[in-house]
């Protein structure tokens, strides 16, 4: 108290006053602090709870998805897409939901359903995936829709963060320029791709040699082709002549 209150009954007055002006708001400022605090705390355990529990059924989605000697039954592919339906539902925001949209995606391609596929790549998209996350699902999504014949879509997305997977975005690129029918253009993209795979920057290297191989055979053939014509142009000229 202050040295102004001459005797103890006035610092006892005074104190008793400042209590009969502040006291509820001090109560309720340490009440909220306390609740800050154990809500925090609860918040916590309720996230490492729902970690846990999403794990769990991850991993169960996971023995479904891969079946018995790696080879699922539809029985399984229904429950691997049940679980993983689950955790979309009520795990969105985790790791756990959107690797479960992409074994879905991959159900929805192996069974040729390519607007599913593409609705699962494009919800982890939507859904605040990780960066790595995303890039893999931009490259897939990126393939279904070349596979769908939407290839400005497909190009579109080729394009951004390609950390870990730059050759594998270059043989996306190389294959919607193909389809396009720019086979120089995919050819000098594929090299690109090429070079990329050989300092391991993702990709399939043999896969990548085999599209290049087949497209310079092609132009070489194209070549062959035009100067067969050229000629038989000179000798049907000069049978002319004579």
């Amino acid at each position: 108290m202050s040295d102004s209150y001459r005797t103890e009954e006035e610092q006892v007055e005074a104190l008793k006053a400042w209590w009969r002006e502040n006291g509820k708001s001090t109560l309720v400022a340490i009440a909220l602090a306390v609740m800050g605090v154990f809500g925090w705390q609860g918040w916590q355990k309720q996230q490492q709870a729902d970690q846990s529990t999403a794990s769990a059924i991850y991993q169960n989605l996971l023995t479904a998805a891969n079946g018995d000697n790696g080879q699922a039954t539809l029985a399984q592919i229904a429950t691997a897409n049940h679980l993983a339906d689950t955790l979309k539902a009520d795990y969105t925001g985790t790791t756990y939901a959107h690797f479960a949209a992409l074994y879905k995606a991959k159900f929805a391609v192996d069974d040729n359903d390519l607007n599913a596929a593409a609705a699962e790549l494009q919800w982890v998209l939507d859904n605040g995936a990780i960066d790595e996350v995303r890039i893999q699902a931009r490259l897939r999504l990126a393939k279904v829709l070349l596979a769908e014949g939407q290839m400005d879509e497909a190009m579109k997305l080729t394009v951004g963060e390609n950390k870990g997977y730059s050759a594998a975005f270059s043989e996306v690129k190389g294959d919607i320029l193909a389809a396009q029918g720019d086979s120089v253009g995919a050819l000098s993209v594929y090299q690109q791709a090429r070079d990329i795979a050989a300092t391991g920057e993702g990709g399939q290297s043999l896969l990548i040699n085999l599209k290049i191989q087949q497209l310079e055979n092609a132009q070489q053939s194209d070549e062959n082709q035009t100067g067969n014509d050229e000629s038989a142009a000179n000798d049907s000229a000069k049978k002319g002549d004579v």
